[in-house]
């Protein structure tokens, strides 16, 4: 991903820990329906404390599903809101996100050529140097 980014030459992004969770409201520590409210009220606190960078709904489940059929999955994700500023822009980066996962799967799709070609199982930096 980092390196799609670079060759696309966007450099606002992030790189870090991402916390999941199937539940937009108490699972991410909001005030649900009738009053439902999640167990850990400074839930914000607790993941800035762990240096997590991004809190989104969807990654947990395409891993699961990508590890259990032996498959590499990555992720991109946009930031649309700021928990901690309680601030919200709708489609801020979402143009280059979709840019960013599509240039990196065509990364990856050469590199695992190149991979292939010298019968290799795992990727590795010396195998993309000038000696490949």
């Amino acid at each position: 991903m980092i390196e799609a980014a670079e060759t696309l030459k966007i450099s606002n992004y992030h790189v870090g820990i991402t916390a999941t969770s199937t539940d937009f409201y108490a699972g991410q520590s909001r005030q649900a329906a009738m009053g439902c409210q999640s167990r850990s009220e400074n839930l914000l606190q607790v993941l800035q404390k762990a240096r997590v960078l991004n809190f989104e709904m969807e990654t947990a489940t395409l891993f699961t599903l990508a590890s259990l059929r032996g498959l590499r999955a990555g992720a991109v994700c946009a930031a649309f809101a700021n928990r901690v500023k309680d601030e919200f822009k709708v489609g801020a980066g979402e143009g280059d996100a979709v840019k960013v996962a599509n240039e990196a799967v065509k990364i990856l799709s050469e590199w695992d050529g190149r991979r292939c070609a010298r019968r290799k199982k795992w990727l590795y930096p010396s195998l993309m140097g000038k000696h490949a």
